[in-house]
């Protein structure tokens, strides 16, 4: 459906466009707009609330979406109630290979070791490659991970964030230019938790922004009906503490 979703919108928004999708550079190089300094954050405690737009409702799951001057796409979110612990939801996010099942389009997720940092069981380097519908150009990425607890309220995030570097191109991909995302993992009962899955990305190219929008707003809210699915598969349900040991600064 996904695909067929966005087969239409390029056939209605980008008649004519086609030579200039179709000549997208294959080496990565194309002219993006530049990674923002994660000082700069867009999850900044006094911007969180502001300028959202109800999306729709699907199954207790609630999107948002909203413009921000940061990135020429649209800022999605979603917001709804896992039946799983805490340390469940955690499990899931972090088998990397995993996450294929419930996030958009990806086609391979996993660890890498890259020259400029290195890995720890809380920040880690991820590697992504996303299946595009033709005629689109495939995409991939290199993203910076973080995992923080504010043990005291039992809450987990995880931020990620993409990297300027051109380790491990691919060589029909185009890599994305800029993401960030954080997912926070609340716990509102012994078995449930409330996942609020926040991101934003520009995927570069020559694609329009109305265009990416029409497809990515409801994109958060798809990946949080995946992750309910994936939290019933019995290699989860195991997790019986949470693994995060970093302190939420």
């Amino acid at each position: 459906m996904k695909i067929r979703v966005f087969g239409i919108a390029l056939v209605l928004a980008v008649v004519g466009m086609l030579p200039a999708i179709a000549q997208e550079p294959v080496t990565g190089n194309a002219k993006v707009s530049p990674t923002v300094p994660a000082s700069s954050s867009a999850w900044s405690a006094e911007k969180e609330n502001l300028g959202w737009k109800q999306l729709k409702e699907s199954e207790g799951i609630v999107g948002y979406y909203r413009p921000n001057p940061r990135c020429r796409i649209d800022e999605s979110k979603a917001i709804g109630i896992v039946e799983a612990p805490v340390a469940v939801v955690e499990a899931v996010l972090r088998d990397v290979p995993g996450c294929r099942d419930f996030m958009f389009m990806f086609k391979e997720n996993l660890v890498i070791e890259i020259p400029e940092l290195k890995n720890t069981p809380d920040e880690y380097v991820t590697y992504t490659l996303m299946d595009m519908p033709f005629p689109v150009q495939d995409r991939d990425t290199v993203a910076r991970l973080n995992w923080t607890v504010d043990a005291a309220a039992g809450i987990v995030y995880c931020t990620g964030q993409s990297l300027d570097t051109k380790y491990r191109p691919h060589p029909e991909a185009l890599r994305i230019p800029f993401i960030e995302a954080t997912y926070t993992l609340k716990p509102v009962g012994p078995d449930r938790t409330e996942v609020t899955y926040q991101a934003m990305s520009d995927p570069g190219g020559y694609l329009p922004a109305f265009v990416i929008n029409l497809l990515s707003h409801d994109m958060c809210l798809k990946t949080v009906a995946g992750i309910r699915k994936k939290v019933k598969l019995e290699k989860y349900r195991h997790a019986a503490a949470v693994v995060t040991t970093t302190p939420k600064k």
